[in-house]
């Protein structure tokens, strides 16, 4: 069936069942002739587009038992009419756009009702004080709606009640002493308001399996949980729970989730959470929990998920942990982790997560045989006291999307084998080895990652050119998305598990951008970034920047890169930050850059010329911090240096113009200092040769010192400004 439902089966008087349930193509109205079928007993609308009002004339239905409205379009206020339906066992008028107070009259004729449902609309007002008077009520499900106040005192009327959920509204209060008197109650979902108070309510309800109060402003400690012998889902995380993780938690045989992160829980972490023989998850991140992790979380068999982070856990990473074969989650970073990665991790073989970041870990990574760990997709370890080098065997982890290796010890030279690397290669979506101190050339794989969209390499020590062909970076190639969706405030909530979903990568990462550090917490597809600032890069920019249309952010600064700026880069219509200072750039700066909306731009300290661009207000766009100090030759605004005519009088009328401004100067002292440093290595070549002939280090220090006059020189550039 489709479209609107007849009239005329209100002339079926008879009728006593009636279901259009499932239809999802049913439309229109519902008609207000069906109040003249007083015998039916079951009435279901469930899952179609129905729209407009619930008809008041459905209170004339006085035999009804099951009335199902849930799932549709309807609107409007909820009619009193209904509240005179004594036989009604069941009502749902979940999922709609219903508004207003939901019952306006003080009592109800639902004696006999058992489950309702009115979820998922915009009821406000207070909560309906009615319901506390159906003793039958053994479900009620009220969540999603706008429903402000506290809970009733007298709720513990409902007797019966066995599943109370009344999550994502704006309810706030304490949890009432009555709620005692519920001692059928096995789910409770109060997630997503802002109560207070404490667990204390809860201490006698051992028939308890789902309790979800996240999101809350609870307080006080854990320890109304301990006779909670039945629960299976513990869900308590974004509170104010204080106090030690009581160790009668070990002691809940059923338990299966425990989520108690992000609250001000302190201590050690109970070895008897150890004896939770059925658990799959834990997370405990985000307290102030101290001491070593458990070696007896080894015998977890089904342990899956295990985050830690943002505690002050000290110790070194139990190897015992290796014996989990079912661990798809490990997440310890933040801590104050030390010693080695255990190798045994590699055991876990359905490990897609490691984050052990920031913490005090040494040794290296090639201990692991990542040739076992085939589901990695992320695997950080940033921040940490690694070193050796680059582990070849990760190129095994075909499914590995996200390495994050940076601010660590690492050195040598990157493996430049694309043809043992290709397999894996294909899937990372983000490559991050900055701060280390690899050396030599960026080998060529890097530059054929199809689905790359983040390359963080700077504070290096990368030497050589740039290549000529970038077609092997796809991913920056694409153009599908609008470029306002690009940048700006790209973060939203931190993942409680990071994962690739839809068009994000649920996983925190760091960039350098706009002049300063940014914290990502997930990266949008539309997010590229190229960082090689601080190496030892050198030749001409290619053009075949300009094909890399996806590019957000780019920063070369502090590199050896010369030539001028590629008229390319005028091609990139959502680039928002570049940054090619510290470099030895010559030539003018391309007009064509107006073209584009930088938020960030700094060309300073290269050797550019002539006239700032004024086209598209280029010129004002910018502080004079985007291009000096350097650049002694360019002119116009935001400068204060006026451009002169380049014709035989320029010199005089140059003289004219008064007394040569400090920057002017400033420019002249480093000419100076360069034509001055260039006599003296002159002298001084002499000298040299001898010495590199009979002093094989001193010849290895010049060799790998060349650019001492140029660090020097960097040496006094200051912090980089924000356009204004």
């Amino acid at each position: 069936m489709r479209g609107p439902i007849p009239k005329s089966i209100a002339n079926c008087t008879k009728l006593w069942y009636l279901d259009f349930s499932g239809n999802n193509k049913l439309t229109g109205p519902i008609p207000r002739e069906y109040g003249q079928l007083v015998n039916l007993e079951y009435l279901s609308f469930e899952r179609n587009n129905f729209t407009g009002s619930i008809p008041s004339e459905l209170g004339n239905l006085t035999k009804i038992k099951y009335l199902h409205l849930g799932n549709n379009a309807l609107e409007g206020e909820f009619p009193v009419e209904l509240a005179s339906l004594s036989e009604l066992e069941f009502l749902n008028v979940g999922n709609n756009f219903l508004r207003g107070s939901f019952l306006k009259v003080k009592s109800t004729s639902w004696n006999r009702l058992e489950k309702l449902f009115i979820d998922g609309n915009n009821f406000r007002g207070g909560f309906p004080r009615a319901v506390t008077a159906m003793t039958a009520l053994t479900e009620f499900y009220m969540f999603d709606n706008e429903f402000t106040g506290g809970l009733p005192e007298n709720l513990g009327q409902l007797a019966n009640l066995q599943v109370f959920s009344f999550s994502s509204n704006r309810l706030d209060g304490e949890l009432p002493d009555s709620l005692n008197n519920c001692t059928q109650l096995q789910s409770l979902e109060a997630a997503r308001n802002n109560l207070t108070g404490t667990l204390d309510p809860l201490r006698n309800h051992s028939h308890l399996v789902l309790l979800i109060a996240s999101n809350n402003n609870l307080t006080g400690t854990l320890d109304p949980l301990r006779n909670l012998d039945g629960i299976m889902f513990l869900i308590l995380n974004d509170n104010d729970f204080r106090g030690h993780i009581p160790a009668e938690l070990g002691k809940l045989p059923d338990l299966v989730l425990l989520f108690l992160h992000n609250n001000r829980l302190s201590g050690p972490i109970p070895t008897s959470l150890a004896d939770l023989k059925s658990i799959g998850d834990i997370n405990l991140s985000n307290n102030f929990l101290t001491g070593e992790i458990p070696p007896e979380f080894g015998g977890l068999e089904y342990l899956g998920y295990l985050s830690l982070h943002v505690n002050r856990l000290t110790g070194g990473i139990p190897p015992e942990l290796g014996r989990l074969q079912n661990m798809v989650y490990l997440i310890l970073d933040s801590n104050k982790l030390t010693g080695t990665i255990p190798a045994s991790l590699a055991n876990c073989s359905s490990l897609t997560i490691i984050r052990l970041s920031n913490n005090k870990l040494t040794g290296t990574v090639t201990q692991i045989d990542f040739l076992q760990l085939r589901s990695l997709e992320s695997f950080s370890v940033k921040g940490n006291q690694l070193g050796g080098e680059f582990p070849v065997s990760v190129y095994n982890c075909t499914n590995l999307k996200l390495p994050d290796l940076s601010s660590n010890q690492f050195s040598e030279e990157l493996p430049d084998n694309y043809e043992y690397s290709q397999p894996v290669l294909r899937e990372l979506r983000v490559l991050k080895l900055a701060s280390n101190k690899f050396g030599g050339r960026v080998p060529g794989w890097i530059w054929k990652l199809p689905d790359l969209q983040v390359l963080d390499l700077s504070h290096n020590s990368f030497t050589g050119v740039w290549p000529t062909n970038l077609s092997g970076l796809e991913g920056f190639s694409r153009l599908e998305a609008s470029p306002d969706d690009a940048g700006g405030d790209i973060n939203s909530i931190i993942p409680e598990r990071v994962e690739v979903k839809g068009n994000k990568l649920l996983e925190q990462i760091s960039i350098e951008a706009k002049g300063s550090r940014l914290e990502l917490e997930y990266v949008l597809e539309t997010l590229f970034s190229i960082d090689l600032s601080y190496n030892q890069l050198s030749g001409r920019l290619p053009y075949a920047l300009g094909e890399l249309r996806g590019l957000t952010y780019l920063n070369l600064a502090h590199n050896n890169f010369s030539g001028k700026i590629p008229q390319e880069l005028g091609d990139l219509p959502r680039l928002q930050s570049l940054d090619l200072s510290a470099n030895y750039l010559t030539g003018k700066i391309p007009a064509v850059l107006s073209r584009l909306s930088l938020s960030y731009l700094n060309l300073s300290y290269n050797f550019l010329e002539g006239e700032i661009p004024t086209a598209d207000a280029f010129s004002t766009r910018y502080a004079n911090s985007s291009f000096k100090p350097g650049n002694d030759k360019l002119c116009g605004p935001p400068l204060e240096t006026t451009c002169v005519a380049q014709d035989s009088n320029a010199s005089g009328r140059s003289a004219k113009l008064g007394a040569p401004s400090s920057e002017l100067l400033d420019g002249t002292f480093w000419r100076a200092f360069e034509i001055g440093t260039a006599i003296g290595v002159v002298i001084v070549i002499g000298v040299v040769i001898g010495t590199l002939r009979t002093m094989p280090c001193a010849r290895h220090w010049l060799l790998h010192n060349h650019n001492f006059a140029r660090h020097l020189k960097h040496s006094r550039y200051g912090v980089f400004n924000e356009p204004t």
